[in-house]
């Protein structure tokens, strides 16, 4: 990747000399200092747990409740000021509206050009004063969450929280949230000197980018502060610790590639359909989608092009832990990624993109982004 192409992008996992060895290394020393500054929420973490076996939902690793109480106090300190100035009805209507978007073209067209208005003025709406947490404005994050269609996992998971937080005597429950906000301050400060290397150019982008994101869709998305890349690149960590032992242990496995790693785009690309995605047909032997469908037939998985985030798990629940996935994504998708693949069965692991480029999201023109080829080959094996 050249320096023009990262000084125009939010992110990149790329050292001098292109590789992302370091990147690895570094977010593995990072995630093992949040999980002991965790410690101190232990007995938090397993009254949650024992909550989600007495209420017979589907139990998940530890590390995996560890992320969410982190994830309370993150989303609250980024979007904590607009959440409480937002309207709960607004909100409503917006989360119910974009149940739509499967409908069909012209469905998802309307929905998305009403997310870029709503993006723009409603959910834009921010309160002077920061507001300090308690249950009631927790519940009124969450609303704002599902209003902003950019949250769906991670709100759905924030809600089994409120249920339990619900449970407790008020100050209690106001202390656990009190805690997640001091968590999270800690972790904005200290993911800055550990990461942020990797993400310096995320304020650069935002600012060079306001004016196009207006009245935009995926103004939101696009918009995400440097806290919540690091949130999420120490989510993935923490996930793929979680759920290796299950991906393992899959019959199946299969690898997820975006459609930007293309090294040739539109009809130039002779992938064939099959199910919700695209397979390689070899086309280019510059194309590391090539490379790795060839990676992952000499292991006897399946790589499959995905067009869209939204669409690479289909619908459909299938038998569980029958499917193990390796999704490669960039960074932003990863967290609500990973619950989505549990939501409908499969075990998953990602790999990162090296820097995001495509042109739906991320870059005027879309550039081919690039994935490390060693971090697949250690799930594969």
């Amino acid at each position: 990747m050249s320096e023009s192409v990262g000084e125009m992008l939010p992110y990149s996992l790329c050292g001098s000399g292109g590789s992302a060895e370091s990147y690895y290394a570094d977010v593995a020393a990072f995630t093992d200092e949040v999980m002991e500054r965790m410690r101190e929420e232990e007995r938090t973490i397993e009254d949650f747990t024992r909550y989600i076996a007495d209420q017979n939902l589907e139990p998940m690793d530890s590390a995996v409740y560890a992320l969410e109480f982190l994830m309370i106090g993150v989303l609250w300190s980024v979007y904590g000021r607009r959440a409480t100035a937002g309207s709960v009805y607004a909100g409503k209507l917006l989360s119910s509206l974009y149940r739509l978007r499967g409908g069909g073209a012209g469905a998802k067209s309307a929905v998305d050009r009403l997310k870029g208005i709503a993006g723009t003025t409603v959910l834009e709406r921010s309160r002077r004063v920061e507001s300090v947490i308690n249950m009631k404005l927790f519940g009124r994050l969450i609303g704002w969450l599902r209003a902003s269609g950019e949250f769906e996992q991670e709100s759905k998971r924030l809600a089994v929280w409120l249920d339990f937080l619900n449970r407790k005597p008020a100050n209690e429950s106001t202390n656990k949230l009190l805690g997640a906000v001091r968590l999270a301050s800690w972790f904005e400060r200290r993911s800055k000197e550990r990461l942020g290397c990797y993400t310096s150019g995320v304020n650069a982008y935002i600012k060079n980018n306001r004016q196009r994101l207006k009245w935009k869709e995926d103004r939101i998305l696009c918009s995400r502060e440097r806290v919540e890349y690091h949130l999420n690149m120490v989510g993935a960590e923490m996930m793929n610790r979680a759920f290796r032992s299950a991906f393992s242990a899959a019959k199946i496995k299969k690898v997820f590639l975006p459609v930007c790693m293309r090294h040739r785009s539109g009809e130039a690309c002779k992938a064939v359909k099959e199910g919700m995605g695209y397979l390689c047909r070899s086309c280019s032997r510059d194309c590391q989608v090539n490379a790795v469908t060839a990676m992952a037939k000499a292991y006897d998985c399946q790589a499959v092009i995905i067009p869209h985030a939204s669409t690479a798990f289909g619908h459909q629940r299938i038998r569980d832990g029958e499917v193990g996935i390796v999704g490669v994504a960039c960074v932003l998708n990863l967290i609500s990624g990973g619950y989505k693949a549990r939501e409908l069965g499969y075990q998953p692991q990602c790999v990162i993109l090296h820097y995001s480029g495509c042109i739906q999201h991320w870059h005027r023109t879309g550039i081919e982004t690039r994935m490390d080829a060693d971090r697949l080959k250690e799930f594969l094996s």
